[in-house]
């Protein structure tokens, strides 16, 4: 009996992890629409913490950075953007637990 436990937990380990989820990405742009700020998630399973993709579109340069973040899903209820100017803004990532992550982002020229 043992054995067939162990399969089974086996089994339900494996579905989830072949269950990479994928989320659209949720875009905003700056008051000029010169620059571009765009937030894509994936996760190997329903089990992982999300990786988040944000990428800096200004001047035809791209620039990325990743992010952690524990959530149920990826969505504009939880990732909000805050336009500061026109080359800066501050992206809010609101987690379960209600904890905020707070990431700047700021183009100088």
């Amino acid at each position: 009996m043992k054995t067939v436990s162990y399969i089974v937990l086996f089994l339900i380990t494996g579905f989830y992890s072949c269950t990479k989820e994928v989320i659209a990405p949720i875009e905003s742009f700056s008051a000029d629409k010169l620059m571009k700020i765009s937030v894509s998630a994936s996760r190997a399973n329903a089990l992982d913490s999300w990786m988040l993709e944000i990428e800096l579109t200004h001047d035809g340069t791209n620039s990325k950075v990743f992010q952690e973040f524990y959530a149920d899903d990826v969505s504009k209820q939880n990732v909000s953007f805050q336009w500061k100017s026109n080359r800066k803004c501050l992206i809010q990532l609101t987690q379960r637990d209600g904890v905020v992550i707070s990431v700047p982002i700021e183009v100088h020229e």
